[in-house]
């Protein structure tokens, strides 16, 4: 399963490099989300070129000839997103140590763990829908829906916003979120990263079922 991780890693790493910079290069727009915005781009790049080169090489018919099991090709997918996203985030990283060390003028917003846990968060959400679309129709129709994804998750923030300020005139909302409010900062953390998990799991068993049921 790694070694699938890997040939992905290696099939993506030219255009996974230029995004990252490209993405560094745009990071003082994106300010204080800067992890969520490189982790969801890095994972973006990362399965539409990985996925688009899978489908022109045919390479699900040579992977089904292999001794490995189906679920272990949906496992690696969803595995290799959050590499990708940690390679986005350590290229990050060491762009900015370089900044500090050799005193660029120029401001690299740090990121710290809260905003790794909301990019998670990000990536398991728009991920959980894009691919089990991904292993029940391929990477034709289901690339387009991942744009429209993105760009409605960014037009979407501010609809959510919206809701929210509705919701705050009731009673039970207030309660909900005056009950999230008191919680450590741990807790709200782990919190998150349950959702995230229980949403990738739903998505991953679809997947598996979905890509079972393919032929090739």
């Amino acid at each position: 399963m790694f070694s699938l991780i890997l040939k992905d890693i290696l099939i993506s790493k030219k255009i996974l490099l230029l995004t990252a910079a490209f993405l560094i290069v745009w990071m003082p727009t994106f300010r204080n989300f800067a992890a969520v915005v490189i982790m969801v781009g890095m994972a973006y790049m990362g399965l539409i070129v990985t996925s688009s080169a899978d489908e022109t090489n045919k390479a699900d018919i040579l992977l089904n000839s292999l001794p490995l099991r189906r679920h272990e090709i949906v496992l690696a997918k969803y595995l290799s997103i959050f590499v990708y996203s940690a390679i986005g985030i350590a290229i990050y990283l060491l762009v900015a140590a370089a900044t500090k060390v050799l005193g660029f003028p120029i401001y690299v917003y740090p990121i710290n763990f809260k905003a790794v846990i909301y990019g998670i968060l990000a990536v398991s959400f728009l991920n959980a829908i894009y691919l089990p679309l991904m292993f029940k129709f391929g990477h034709g129709f289901s690339g387009i829906m991942y744009i429209i994804l993105i760009f409605g998750f960014s037009y979407g923030i501010s609809y959510v916003i919206r809701l929210f300020e509705k919701l705050v005139n009731y009673d039970w909302f207030q309660n909900i979120v005056s009950f999230i409010m008191n919680q450590s900062d741990t807790v709200k953390m782990l919190f998150i990263t349950a959702l995230a998990l229980i949403i990738l799991t739903v998505s991953c068993l679809l997947s598996v079922k979905f890509y079972k049921n393919r032929e090739f």
